[in-house]
């Protein structure tokens, strides 16, 4: 579970919400309204409890998404340009892009060897 958040930054994390996200409609969550309304989970948390905030809101603001995460997401994908968070050095993929990626890179590899065989 991630670290609670300082009044600090539970203010500014409230301020990008309203600001930024795209599900956020009059103190409810769209995304998650099944017709009766549902208050936005990530507005009430002193967590990091939202994945479209992770990914979509929190890198609006820089200095926030270093002190709550720990790394900025500058870091973009080769594939489809959509930034994301490297766990280390050697990433270039997305986490989507990624399987995709593998995928391609095995089938390369099994029409090579089928063709290898044959031969």
């Amino acid at each position: 579970m991630s670290k609670e958040f300082t009044r600090k930054q539970k203010r500014k994390v409230k301020m990008l919400i309203s600001k930024y996200c795209a599900n956020f409609h009059d103190n409810e969550c769209v995304a998650l309204d099944e017709g009766d309304g549902c208050v936005c989970v990530q507005n009430i948390s002193d967590h990091m409890m939202c994945n479209y905030f992770r990914n979509s809101v929190l890198p609006n603001d820089e200095a926030l998404e270093k002190e709550l995460t720990g790394s900025t997401s500058k870091e973009r994908c080769i594939m489809c340009n959509k930034p994301f968070i490297k766990k280390s050095n050697r990433h270039r993929y997305c986490p989507e892009c990624a399987k995709l990626r593998r995928s391609m890179k095995n089938a390369q590899y099994q029409y090579r060897h089928k063709n290898r065989v044959k031969k």
